[in-house]
């Protein structure tokens, strides 16, 4: 599992993730009318937009990508981001789960390879 550090409290961001030998292109949003965060995605010619995060839960199992999104409270509540400094202020971590990690939560369901 990689964390995803540098995110600040601009309400638009991308963050490019080294991924295998290639990458993934993270683009994360702020909505401060409605107090979320989401993101978009892009890996190999394919793409997901406007993801909510999320805390606990994976965010892309239905596109059967080798990877995936978790986003952790450290607050311990068990709150969504929903403020724009919750990455900054590091109430909230987000992380990217990788090949391996993928084949561990999927017991046994094929991943792609990347």
């Amino acid at each position: 599992m990689k964390r995803i550090i540098n995110i600040t409290s601009e309400p638009i961001q991308r963050h490019t993730v080294l991924f295998e030998e290639s990458e993934v292109i993270l683009t994360l949003r702020f909505y401060p009318k409605t107090q979320h965060w989401t993101f978009d995605a892009e890996y190999n010619g394919k793409a997901v937009y406007g993801v909510k995060l999320s805390v606990g839960v994976l965010h892309m199992v239905s596109q059967n990508q080798p990877f995936d999104f978790f986003c952790e409270d450290r607050s311990g509540n068990g709150i969504d981001p929903f403020q724009r400094d919750d990455f900054s202020n590091d109430r909230c971590r987000l992380y990217m789960l990788e090949t391996a990690d993928m084949v561990a939560v999927r017991r046994g369901a094929e991943v792609p390879l990347p």
